[in-house]
């Protein structure tokens, strides 16, 4: 064989190899690729979307009662759904990512130079309520995620269903749907919930379920706790999980009930390491108040049998 012809080959074959490097080398990060999708969380999707709105009355730090209007969101398919805030669920998906956290920084300054200027904290990125409920049937659980006082993010869980409900004989129309009256007594507040057959999905706002049909409204008696479904739309949204999971302890109910309220009454624990601790090192006392002496104490969770 000439060397001109030896050369030829050898190009040929360097050339296939160099094609055969380029290909194995497709195929692995076509197979990395394909095992990233496979990987890929997959999340359950609900069948609808319902707005409620949640009228709360409730304490702030000053120990005085406050109304709020609260838009809240619950995603179901029946068996498994999740009750949320839109504002607050953006907001933690912002701190998730530093992109996002950048955004969230560019948010607070302009809110911030806003309400120097016009005095209007509207802007400011917070959410009126830090809560998720998510339920899952198949598991017969319950998990909420809240925070705790100022900051501190916590998580508990407990069994699904444990509502004990009678149906009257009462109806009336929600949304267009004939809905029936159920009570029950829950965890120190008695409730009386309408609930729409028509609609088959043993679901509810926050804890509430276990009834045949679609909770649609609710409140307890003392009306500092309603909820108002205001629109109902046919949903494939992802149930995704809450953002930043790890970022929350896991925690009892009764204590994190406890926390909320000292918190309310007496501030975090910052507040009052500063008000306590005087020049002298001597400790002030902070007492809490009663409800002799602030009537608007009777305002209370939505759960009341911590106390």
């Amino acid at each position: 064989m000439e060397r001109s012809e030896i050369l030829t080959l050898s190009l040929i074959l360097a050339r296939n190899k160099t094609r055969i490097l380029f290909l194995a080398l497709l195929s692995i990060l076509a197979g990395s690729v394909t095992g990233y999708a496979k990987k890929k969380a997959e999340y359950p999707r609900a069948e609808i979307m319902v707005s409620y709105n949640y009228h709360e009355v409730h304490l702030k730090t000053d120990a005085k009662a406050y109304v709020a209007e609260i838009p809240m969101v619950l995603l179901t398919n029946g068996m498994d759904s999740k009750f949320y805030n839109l504002r607050h669920e953006y907001f933690d998906s912002l701190h998730s990512t530093p992109s996002g956290h950048k955004l969230w920084r560019e948010l607070m300054n302009a809110a911030a130079r806003k309400a120097v200027e016009t005095g209007n904290f509207d802007d400011v990125p917070a959410a009126p309520i830090q809560l998720y409920v998510f339920k899952s049937a198949k598991d017969s659980v319950l998990t909420v995620f809240d925070t705790n006082g100022s900051s501190s993010s916590h998580y508990y869980a407990e069994p699904l269903g444990t509502m004990q409900w009678y149906i009257g004989d009462s109806t009336k129309t929600i949304l267009g749907y004939e809905c029936f009256l159920a009570e029950t007594d829950f965890r120190g507040r008695h409730w009386r919930a309408w609930f729409a057959p028509d609609i088959p999905l043993h679901d509810g706002p926050w804890k509430l379920c276990g009834l045949p049909g679609l909770i649609l409204e609710a409140a307890e008696d003392s009306g500092q706790h309603i909820f108002t479904a205001c629109g109902i739309e046919k949903s494939c949204a992802e149930i995704l999980p809450v953002y930043r999971k790890k970022e929350y302890e896991k925690a009892k109910r009764i204590d994190v009930l406890k926390a909320q309220r000292k918190y309310l009454l007496k501030g975090d624990a910052m507040s009052m390491m500063l008000i306590q601790n005087t020049p002298d090192g001597s400790k002030v006392d902070i007492p809490t108040p009663s409800i002799n002496e602030n009537p608007d104490l009777h305002v209370d969770f939505l759960e009341t049998d911590y106390h």
